[in-house]
């Protein structure tokens, strides 16, 4: 009798002990998996180091600005500056062409890659890189000079017209446009340049007559890179599906969590109604869910590393996504961009921010 009790208890008190164990071991990796080198190093540093494109989505009025870092995509950078430092400032800028930007980051030149970066799975699973959040929905289009005579590809086979592409190396617009030139069986021959420099010289040049690239871009090329923007047009094609993407070492769950948090940040604000205007005020008598995103409950914060005020810093200080897009390449700007599919779920559009609870 005596041993038929003291075996089952002997594995009840292991199955116990597991079970005590399981959770110190689970919370032991749960912990490492959380923290990570890049913040702290940011933070030693003083500065994030931040990837940008030139003056892309930036209007050129702004550049003229002393110490101005004005643009849509800087300003992703400036709200991570912010979230960290409570200082938008506090932030350094690298320029990067598409060839060498992931190497940058894999190599710790930089510490996020905000640069008009399609979001792909190959690049999501074999570059060392994680994508954190989609900042623009974009779509492959294309420049043509009016003197071609079309308004859509299709119309080369039509009108029997033949053309020739300009397109960046070692981009999506490249495998695009080369797929859909098959498929569609296009007259139109590709020329594929390393820098945007020697692309726009060549469409400039005349020896090609088809620029390829978001459409975005496009716009603000026809406007700022070509030398009469009246005699060029942008086509109705739309070939691909460019969600333009915010990426992070894959190396760094913590800092993954951070960029992709304020970025839903900015997000989530429009939705609430919360913007750098009415931030102050909403921080102190705004309703439960808008004191929340401002750091009213405590240890807000904390798994991320970061104060319980982070994204009351963010809005203060670069605004909310609607803000963020209006002041950089909405309607009132050179650029004029319709939010689109840019636009809040619950107006029509795409921009979705998880519950931040």
């Amino acid at each position: 009798m005596y041993a038929f009790t003291f075996k089952p208890l002997v594995k009840f008190n292991r199955i116990w002990f597991g079970l005590i164990l399981l959770p110190l071991l689970c919370w032991g990796t749960y912990a490492q998996a959380i923290s990570g080198p890049t913040l702290k190093n940011t933070i030693a540093r003083g500065s994030l180091l931040c990837s940008t494109a030139g003056s892309l989505h930036t209007d050129p009025l702004d550049l003229q600005k002393p110490g101005s870092i004005a643009g849509f995509d800087r300003d992703f950078c400036r709200a991570i500056a912010a979230a960290i430092f409570g200082d938008p400032t506090s932030v350094k800028l690298t320029q990067l062409v598409p060839k060498n930007r992931f190497q940058a980051l894999q190599d710790g030149a930089v510490d996020v890659l905000v640069r008009t970066t399609t979001w792909t799975l190959k690049r999501d699973t074999s570059l060392g890189v994680h994508f954190a959040a989609t900042n623009f929905y974009d779509g492959q289009g294309f420049m043509a000079p009016k003197s071609l005579g079309v308004t859509s590809l299709l119309d080369l086979r039509k009108f029997g017209k033949t053309a020739t592409a300009c397109v960046e190396k070692d981009t999506t617009s490249a495998k695009n446009i080369i797929d859909y030139i098959k498929d569609h069986n296009l007259p139109i021959k590709v020329l594929e340049f390393n820098a945007f420099e020697e692309l726009r010289y060549a469409f400039h040049t005349g020896r090609c007559n088809l620029y390829t690239g978001d459409r975005s871009f496009l716009i603000e090329v026809r406007i700022s890179n070509v030398p009469v923007p009246q005699n060029y047009m942008i086509l109705d094609d739309i070939i691909s599906k460019e969600p333009l993407g915010i990426a992070v070492r894959d190396n760094d769950p913590q800092w993954f969590n951070i960029v992709r948090w304020v970025f839903n940040a900015t997000v989530q604000a429009e939705e609430l109604g919360i913007t750098s205007v009415n931030v102050d005020d909403l921080k102190a008598n705004g309703t439960s869910v808008q004191r929340r995103l401002l750091g009213a409950d405590p240890g807000f914060g904390k798994d991320l590393g970061l104060s319980d005020d982070w994204a009351y810093q963010v809005i203060k200080h670069v605004g909310n996504y609607g803000e963020i897009f209006e002041r950089n390449v909405g309607q009132k700007t050179i650029y004029g961009l319709k939010r689109s599919i840019n636009d809040l779920w619950n107006r029509g559009g795409l921009m979705y921010a998880p519950p931040f609870h």
